[in-house]
Parts: C-alpha cells; structure tokens; sequence
C-alpha cells in the first residue's frame, strides 16, 4: 500500500436523551499517499509541476521529495514543511499561512532539485495554497514557469485511431499514462523478454513488439470509442501529427552526418510521446520511455540552452565500455513557444544521445589542440564532468560522470572562489539507518549491547547518507 496517513473523527452521543455529549469513540479511515497525489491535477502542472500537503503542526503529508527510506516506512515520517522545502523567510510565512488554513499565491525564488538529485537550480516557481473543506489539512499546487499556460487542444476525430504516419526506420515509444480506462499500462511497464533478450536488456525486436502492442490496444480502444482521457488523447493525436515532420529530416541529417559517435536523435512531447531515429537505437530509450520521469526532459524544461547529462560515476576506476549505452551523453533542448498573453510555453524536449568520444574531439579541438600537457574538462551545470581531454588509461580511469569536486576537489574550490558554481548546503532530514534483525534458533533473544566501535559504524553509516 505504501505509505498512508489516518484520518480519525471523534463520535459524541448527540440524542435527544443525552444530557451531554459523551464521547462513543473515535471513527478513522487510512488514508495512502498514493491517493492523494493522484487527487493532483499533474498534467496542468506539468513534469516539473507538484503539489503537497501539510498538518496543522506543519508537518507533509505528501511530497515529491518525501521518501520511503529503502522500503520500510509504512507512515509518512514526521518531517516539517521547512526540512522538504528550501528554508527561507519567505518560506517560514508560506508554512504559517498554510497552518491557518489561509488561501493565498506567490511567486518564490526557490532552489530546485532534479529528479536525479544531483543537479539543482534556482527558479521562480508559483504557489498556490488553499485548505482542504472539512479537513485540518493545507494543499499547495507549485507551478513552473512554462506551466503558467496550459495546451489544450481539440478538433482531432479520436475515433479513426492513431492516423499519423511514421516514417522509416522512426521508432515510436508511449509513456505508460492511462489514456483511456481500459489502456493496459502492462504493455509499457511490464518486462518483455524474447528470443533475443537477455533478463536485464530484451531485444530490439521484442521492444519494437512491446511499443507496437501498446499502440495498437489504444488505437483499438479509440476506434471502438472507449471511455478514454479525452484531454490527454487530443494530445497525443496532436503530437502524432506534429512531430511526423522530422522523420525526414532526420533521415537526411544522419545520413549526410554518418557519424557512427551520434547513436541516436529524439523528440520527446508533453503528451508522453517520443519520437526516435534510428529504430535501432529504442533500447538506448527504453528506461526513458516514461519521458515525464526522465531526468534529461524535467532539466531541459527548466533550462533555456541546451543540457548535458552523463551517468552518474563516484569513482575514478569504474570501467566502461564504449559501446556500452551506459555510457552515452545526452543532449537536450525544450522547444519553446511565445504565448500571445505574455509567456512561455514548453511543448516538448528534443535532443540527441552521442558517445564520449564525440563531445571530446570537440573539446580538444576547441582548447589547445594537440597539446597533452594542458588537460580541459567540459562540465554540467552541476560540476559533472561531461568530457575531458585527459588521456589516462581509460579502461582504468574514466572519469566521464565524476563529480569534478571528487574528482580534483582544489579546481572546483576554485570555481567556486571565481562564482563559475555556487555552493549551496542542503540537509537531508530523511536519512535514516535500516535495523538489522537478527534471526537465530527457537529461544530467548540475547541480549545485544553495541560496543564503542559499532556506535562510530552506526554514526559514520548516518553521516554519509546525509552528506555522500
């Protein structure tokens, strides 16, 4: 069920024949969390859009950055506003606001992670806060800048299916959002392993069968005029129709590249589509295909240029293979369009997946040439090394995807010192150690005392999953 919140009402004897009103008990109803996220109207807000709720004492009910330490937190832990949100005067007056039930919206200068947790930003963000009818509860609806407006789009016949064309060799990948009431999400979430698939990778075939299974229920479901979201369907029609443009012209664009360091090219929609060439490459997206979920699409909404994203390395000696998918760089840009009443608004992310060896020609080149006693790194905006001109042994030491703060710690102080990065302290207020139960023969449990050296253990464990 996961984590769930109890909601108790005291029940008074209130008869004509009572001279007081006895208490009878107390009437309650579990409540999950899960419920009341899906009560958030997600799609207006956007991928980079939320909403949260406190108690009467402050404490969150529900909240992206809430979690569910390694499993087994049953109750939403009692975790203060202020300790989930970035701590600031403004912040402290939104928080009393909300306690005393007042209705009220703000623009805030606030600090925002990624989904990845790894990269973070200033941005100003809208919130909207009301009180929850009969409840002691306080919602807040957060809303991004390139949510202030909101697309909707009519006019698409949902009943003669998916009619957008694709092109050749374009593969097409659909978020598991339900967009209709009978749209089994399983074929979007489930494992699909055949002839060619190993447990962990299935094969390109089978995931072309998987996505083209997928789009085939729903087309059915359209054309038999299912009980469908007709919000989310008209832009998903939309999408289909807007995005077929580019098939040509990726087709050209590769082939006049022929750059075998260029993996792949992607077009990812609000509606939960993406659009990919070449088909070959739909393994390289499969753990993307949920785009709203993708730390490369919320990040490039956020941006206005182009966002680099490498995976994740803590040390220096993990080895990777080049043709590895792991080890790819995305690159990625929103499409922005002007709103006539003044704004922006966000459609869709397009980008491109490209190996190491591509950004680092480019950086070389850029530099100092041929020279290898100079070394140049590229960095994210979060100080993760995107390329290199290093020449080190890199089947030993690759250090695409470090932290260059782990990696040369001086040279990121010193960046820091230049405000090229801005460092920011945050606190985990969640970190919690898992107990370990210890199950032996039928009997009395003995009696455990921990000596000094486990004490530290416990203390170093807590210690670095705040700050490590």
């Amino acid at each position: 069920m996961g984590m769930i919140t109890t909601v108790t009402l005291p029940v008074y004897n209130v008869s004509y024949e009572s001279n007081n009103q006895t208490i009878l008990g107390v009437m309650g109803l579990d409540v999950t969390t899960r419920e009341m996220i899906d009560t958030i109207p997600k799609r207006q807000l956007g991928a980079n859009g939320y909403g949260f709720a406190i108690n009467p004492n402050g404490f969150v009910l529900f909240h992206p950055l809430m979690k569910g330490q390694m499993g087994y937190l049953t109750d939403p832990p009692s975790l203060d506003l202020l300790e989930v949100e970035l701590d600031t005067a403004v912040k402290t007056v939104l928080r009393k606001e909300m306690i005393n039930g007042v209705t009220n919206e703000r623009v805030i200068d606030t600090l925002v992670w990624a989904p990845d947790m790894f990269h973070a930003g200033r941005r100003n963000l809208t919130y909207c806060h009301t009180h929850i009818t009969n409840t002691d509860f306080s919602l807040s609806l957060v809303v991004p800048p390139e949510n202030q407006h909101h697309l909707v789009i009519s006019g698409f016949d949902a009943s003669t299916g998916l009619t957008a064309s694709i092109g050749e060799n374009v593969s097409l990948l659909l978020a598991p959002f339900k967009y209709c009431d009978d749209f089994d999400t399983n074929f979007l979430t489930g494992i699909i392993v055949g002839e060619e698939a190993t447990e962990l990778h299935p094969g390109i075939s089978d995931l072309h069968l998987k996505y083209g299974q997928a789009l085939s229920s729903l087309d059915e479901l359209l054309k038999a005029k299912a009980k469908c979201d007709k919000e989310l369907v008209q832009n998903l029609l939309w999408d289909l129709e807007a995005t077929s443009v580019v098939d040509s012209e990726w087709a050209a664009a590769y082939a006049d590249e022929a750059n075998e360091d260029v993996r792949s090219l992607f077009l990812a929609t609000n509606g939960g589509l993406t659009r990919l060439y070449p088909d070959s490459a739909i393994g390289l997206h499969e753990s993307e295909a949920n785009n709203w979920a993708a730390h490369y699409y919320s990040r490039a909404l956020a941006a206005n240029d182009f966002v680099y994203s490498a995976p994740y390395r803590e040390y220096q000696n993990e080895s990777m293979d080049d043709d590895d998918d792991e080890t790819l760089i995305t690159i990625a840009k929103a499409i922005s369009m002007d709103v006539p009443a003044g704004g922006i608004f966000k459609p869709a992310v397009v980008g491109t997946k490209v190996s190491p060896a591509f950004i680092e020609s480019v950086v070389h080149s850029a530099t100092y040439g041929s020279d290898d006693d100079v070394v140049s790194y590229l960095l994210d905006d979060a100080g993760f090394v995107i390329a290199t001109t290093w020449t080190g042994n890199q089947s030993e030491a690759f250090v695409v995807g470090m932290f260059l703060g782990m990696l040369d710690p001086a040279l990121m102080t010193r960046l820091i010192e230049a405000d090229v990065y801005t460092r920011v302290e945050d606190y985990d207020y969640q970190a919690l150690c898992k107990i370990q139960v210890q199950f032996g023969s039928a009997g009395s449990a003995p009696v455990y005392i921990p000596s000094i050296s486990n004490l530290h253990l416990l203390v170093e464990k807590a210690i670095r999953s705040v700050c490590c």
